[in-house]
């Protein structure tokens, strides 16, 4: 079976497993798999890490899980603050989803708009032959702002 976020392989044992999770479990792994890509997004500047998109992945599988379950999902924006700088995540954690209100999906707007897209503004290769600092300016990516943008 085809990942919808990666083209990796998901074991349908897994996807079996997750329906036995508890709405509790599927929330921690879900806030867990998003701050730690939100960290690894707060370093785009550098680069794509290595392992950066198993970690987009893991966090695109579980938004839908917990989606699924009727919960409104959480901003890339959000998960970069708290998982990139410690600021507090829950009290947007299990908001329910409004009657006839969508999901938003944050992984798949993260991979259509920005995923391999995003270039890095430090060379490190430069900065560590060379000695020398360098600056630029970053425009961390948001899907927020996406989101706002098909409102208008």
């Amino acid at each position: 079976m085809e990942n919808f976020y990666g083209g990796i392989s998901i074991s349908l044992r897994m996807i079996w497993w997750r329906k036995f999770f508890n709405d509790n479990q599927v929330t921690s792994r879900y806030v867990r798999a998003g701050s730690r890509f939100g960290d690894a997004v707060s370093y785009l500047y550098m680069g794509e890490c290595i392992g950066f998109e198993k970690l987009f992945d893991k966090w695109g599988v579980w938004e839908q899980e917990y989606a699924r379950r009727g919960f409104r999902t959480i901003s890339l924006d959000d998960f970069v603050s708290h998982g990139g700088y410690g600021t507090p995540i829950d009290p947007l954690v299990g908001q329910r989803l409004n009657v006839g209100e969508s999901p938003v999906f944050h992984a798949q707007l993260y991979r259509d708009e920005y995923l391999g897209k995003v270039s890095p503004v430090i060379d490190l290769e430069e900065m560590m032959r060379t000695g020398k600092a360098q600056t630029g300016v970053f425009a961390s990516p948001s899907t927020e702002k996406l989101v706002n943008k098909k409102k208008d």
